[in-house]
């Protein structure tokens, strides 16, 4: 739960003193749900074939998502911003600004920043869940992203990109 106001955001930021922060400092914001998936024979960091619809983060956490629940809660994210996160470890082995893993329609989104991700500044793998009124600020790849059959639904959306700051893959807005 991570509530803040129009006032008084909540911020989730780089531990680096301001003037030294940059893209990329921390992980991010990871959310998993029980929501659908359309992953199959996914593996886990052993190498363990996982159930149909489970997956596993990506980017290291140890953390698995997916399952039948469509309408599976994953909590509140309001008014929040979420700044110089976002790793690429490796091509489709990346953190993102803020994942939504498996996330449900029964979980609550909106007003949104995420700035100077040092990958995607959003990712939804798989899940349901509705979101509205998302800034995309200065992202190093993709604005917004879709994997595993995201089937939700978004509403007001912005991207703001910087030109000449993009990775190999060369970066989209959506």
């Amino acid at each position: 739960m991570a509530i803040g106001t129009s006032t008084l955001p909540i911020v989730f930021t780089s531990n680096q003193t301001k003037g030294q922060r940059n893209v990329g400092d921390w992980g991010g914001v990871i959310l998993c749900g029980k929501a659908k998936t359309n992953w199959t024979g996914a593996k886990d960091l052993n190498g363990n074939v996982l159930a149909p619809g489970i997956a596993q983060v990506e980017g290291g956490p140890r953390s698995f998502y997916g399952g039948a629940d469509d309408a599976d809660n994953s909590g509140i994210l309001q008014f929040c911003r979420i700044e110089f996160a976002g790793v690429a470890f490796s091509p489709n082995n990346e953190i993102n600004g803020l994942p939504l893993c498996g996330v449900g329609n029964a979980t609550t989104i909106d007003h949104i920043q995420v700035s100077y991700s040092g990958d995607d500044s959003y990712e939804f793998f798989g899940g349901t869940v509705n979101c509205k009124y998302l800034i995309a600020h200065r992202g190093w790849d993709d604005d917004f992203d879709m994997d595993n059959g995201y089937s939700g639904k978004l509403q007001f959306l912005m991207g703001l990109r910087d030109c000449f700051a993009a990775d190999q893959s060369g970066s989209k807005g959506f």
